[in-house]
């Protein structure tokens, strides 16, 4: 038991991979002042999909769901889920009388993202005909997040940018926060970060840099 006790925190001091528990996990939520997710499964499913993430690598992916699911309170981008957002993400690729705005735990949008998606998952076009799954469905909503972390954002913490948390927000939306100086919602998801960290009990923490500064 001793030993095991050691190699545990072993782990969690150098940030190399370990589990995370539900208590981090509701922890890492509460402490960014949402709610206890009342869905059990938004865990279930997270944890297992995060197993093989480095601890830190966790945090950051965790902060940034927290950030734009408010919590995991919000699986549709709220300007659009009564109406539509119709003229809105339009493409070549998305099907005629479905909508592709913003659903999922980080918000996937546009018909060729929700094909991507749906295939890399192994769905077909399961998504892209059925696109309210993202929302409707808590497995869907939490590997659309990872599949979209995985392809657009992992790539970019690499080399000299590994522990910049600053990165992660470029990749998801550096268009809006990320030029013209700081930002109020980017610095919002980096102390989302910092608290997040605290819950995993994260030493090396990721530095801001990498977004507007």
């Amino acid at each position: 038991m001793l030993i095991s006790t050691l190699l545990v925190t072993l782990v969690l001091v150098s940030g190399g991979n370990a589990a995370l528990t539900r208590t981090e996990f509701n922890k890492a939520i509460t402490s960014n002042g949402y709610p206890k997710p009342g869905d059990n499964s938004i865990y279930t499913y997270l944890s297992k999909a995060t197993n093989k993430y480095s601890r830190n690598e966790l945090a950051m992916f965790l902060a940034q769901l927290i950030h734009e699911s408010g919590g995991f309170q919000f699986r549709e981008e709220i300007a659009c889920k009564n109406t539509k957002c119709p003229g809105q993400y339009v493409d070549k690729v998305g099907l005629p009388g479905k909508y592709y705005y913003g659903r999922g735990f980080i918000q996937l949008t546009w018909g060729a993202n929700y094909k991507a998606a749906s295939q890399a998952l192994g769905l077909g076009d399961k998504l892209l005909r059925n696109p309210d799954l993202v929302a409707s469905n808590t497995k869907y909503a939490v590997d659309v997040s990872t599949w979209y972390w995985q392809k657009n954002v992992r790539p970019a913490l690499k080399g000299a940018n590994k522990n910049k948390f600053g990165v992660t927000t470029k990749a998801i939306n550096g268009a809006i926060e990320c030029s013209g100086g700081p930002n109020k919602n980017a610095a919002r998801r980096y102390q989302i970060y910092l608290k997040v960290a605290d819950a995993l009990k994260i030493k090396n923490k990721a530095k801001e840099n990498g977004c507007y500064n």
